[in-house]
């Protein structure tokens, strides 16, 4: 579906967020891979201070903007976004430039569960999904000290509309 993921250039994790989401791995990772999930949360929340950016006609046209536009500081950089699949080593490409070194990374690595439900028919299944957000940058590119928060917030927001778009019904 998606060509794999080159690990030249291997990122520190900087931020993680995880999350337990009611709906398939399927379901999730058909939600990652819409680009108007990426831009909804700068539409929540306008000020927060980071902006993801996929272009749906071009992919590996991905950024990652920290700060706010009249704030003291304000980084636009390239990134890669991707996921992994439950049980597999490697990670599948979505969006962004694969190789370029001073491209951040974000990662949904996914761990599918069963949630046993009861019912009249002595207890049915629901596909639950652990999933975390990964976020990772080189530490000479983007200054962790303020960066942190705004990332931490941004992944947050970005697990709940995760949720919302890909949960059983």
């Amino acid at each position: 579906m998606f060509p794999h993921v080159s690990s030249a250039h291997p990122r520190p994790l900087f931020a993680r967020h995880r999350r337990l989401i009611h709906a398939s791995s399927e379901a999730i990772i058909g939600a990652w891979c819409d680009p108007a999930l990426f831009t909804s949360l700068d539409t929540t929340e306008p000020h927060m201070g980071v902006t993801l950016s996929i272009d749906p006609a071009a992919t590996h046209r991905a950024s990652i903007t920290l700060g706010t536009p009249h704030g003291d500081t304000q980084e636009r950089l390239p990134l890669c976004v991707s996921y992994q699949p439950a049980d597999s080593g490697s990670e599948q490409y979505v969006a962004g430039p694969v190789d370029d070194p001073d491209a951040m990374r974000l990662c949904l690595a996914l761990s599918p569960t069963l949630h046993l439900v009861a019912s009249a028919d002595n207890g049915s299944t629901t596909p639950r999904t652990y999933c975390s957000l990964l976020f990772g940058a080189m530490e000479s590119v983007v200054s962790r000290q303020w960066a942190i928060q705004l990332v931490v917030d941004a992944l947050r927001l970005l697990a709940e509309g995760l949720a919302e778009r890909s949960a059983v019904g």
